[in-house]
């Protein structure tokens, strides 16, 4: 691989040249960007890290990748997303955009997800107490998931939020003092749970009370044993078979893929 400085605008240049088509297209919005970058050795995939700022979540979207999409004319949706991945070969999804050992998929604006492509996913609860122990999703029923405690909170706003994946309150029925104690660090609204149809799969994102300036946090044991914390509205992080999430510090979630 070049060196990183290269690599991170080689990086941009081939997302710039594959986005083409969308220059001057006021009709046709981006909402989601899911690059995948072939590594073949641990070397690879430190080098792909670096040169897209994994450990600075946010910063190549909107230091780097933002800023040049804007001065080319492609239109953006409020909210849009960018993930990056290292993967080997043989993990890379179907129909990406490819150039060398660099992939891409382009998710557009009312894009929904394709009946043969769609991948169910599940949410057991290791601690804390919910109103279940497992959440089924489906993304033919529904695209997106709400985690919060209670089913419907008052938020500060005024807002009445909508829970799936419910953490019981302290003073609902049912509730165990020890079982439950998680919970009381869980956010009203913490984070939610969000199928991407064009890359078929699951992000996971924080919500506003999952934040830190709200005094919350959200963050991801990785199934690859590495450590990702979230705490950047509308950066998120793609989910795969045996993440842990933990909210507040205390609860934990885990994501199967089905």
């Amino acid at each position: 691989m070049p060196s990183t400085p290269a690599l991170r605008e080689t990086i941009v240049e081939f997302i710039v040249e594959s986005l083409q088509p969308y220059v001057d297209e006021k009709a046709l919005s981006v909402s989601g960007l899911h690059l995948y970058i072939v590594c073949n050795n641990p070397a690879e995939v430190e080098a792909a890290e670096l040169a897209t700022y994994q450990d600075k979540p946010g910063k190549f979207k909107t230091a780097l990748l933002e800023r040049k999409l804007l001065n080319h004319f492609i239109q953006l949706n409020e909210g849009w997303i960018f993930e990056c991945q290292p993967v080997t070969e043989d993990q890379l999804p179907a129909n990406c955009i490819r150039k060398n050992n660099l992939a891409l998929i382009i998710s557009r604006r009312g894009d929904r997800p394709v009946s043969s492509q769609v991948l169910k996913g599940l949410i057991q609860v290791l601690t804390g107490q919910a109103e279940q122990d497992e959440y089924t999703l489906d993304p033919a029923q529904q695209l997106k998931f709400y985690i919060g405690r209670t089913k419907n909170p008052q938020l500060l706003s005024g807002k009445i939020q909508q829970n799936d994946i419910v953490f019981l309150g302290g003073d609902e029925p049912g509730y165990h003092e020890q079982q439950g104690s998680p919970n009381l660090r869980v956010s009203r609204n913490h984070a939610y749970i969000m199928y991407d149809a064009g890359a078929g799969g699951w992000m996971l994102y924080p919500d506003k009370g999952g934040l830190p300036e709200n005094g919350n946090k959200l963050k991801v044991h990785a199934s690859n044993d590495k450590v990702k914390w979230l705490h950047i509205y509308g950066v998120g992080h793609r989910l795969c078979d045996g993440d842990q999430i933990e909210l507040g510090g205390s609860a934990i979630l885990r994501f199967r893929l089905l």
